[in-house]
């Protein structure tokens, strides 16, 4: 019997691991949504996630689902609806620039233009507005600037 129940218990994780999938936090009004302790705003926040960020669905509970952040690899429960699913014409880019690891997020549509900060590979982006190989972006931080497109990718 003990044999049995733990077949059916490895079985369990590994249908639960298989059904895991991917989500964006998508909050822009704010720019973040809580992870927090346990299912319901009544649990202790543990952090906050960055619109535009990745997620793990490990487990749903109703309204909430328990998490894995990319970022941090925190675990924790946000609340469904700001977690979507990454759509073909999705807006969400992600930073890829091979050679030196960083793009740039700049002030406007151009090189000659200030730079805010870097945005380091894998960070995540909105994008707002295109102007040329340019695009305005919001920064999963936050912040708003431009970037070249080419080091964008779905």
């Amino acid at each position: 019997m003990r044999f049995l129940a733990s077949i059916l218990l490895s079985l369990s994780l590994f249908l639960t691991a298989a059904h895991a999938e991917t989500r964006i936090v998508n909050s822009p009004g704010d720019g973040f949504l809580n992870l927090r302790t346990g299912p319901g705003s009544g649990f202790e926040i543990v952090t906050h996630m960055s619109h535009g960020t990745t997620v793990e669905v490990l487990e749903v509970k109703g309204s909430w689902a328990r998490v894995r952040h990319e970022l941090t690899g925190k675990q924790g429960w946000a609340f469904r609806k700001y977690l979507v699913l990454e759509s073909r014409g999705s807006a969400v880019r992600e930073v890829w620039s091979p050679g030196d690891g960083y793009l740039n997020l700049r002030s406007g549509p151009g090189s000659d233009f200030q730079i805010m900060r870097r945005m380091y590979n894998g960070e995540r982006v909105e994008i707002l507005e295109r102007k040329g190989n340019w695009v305005r972006v919001r920064h999963q931080s936050g912040v708003r600037g431009w970037a070249y497109s080419k080091y964008l990718r779905r």
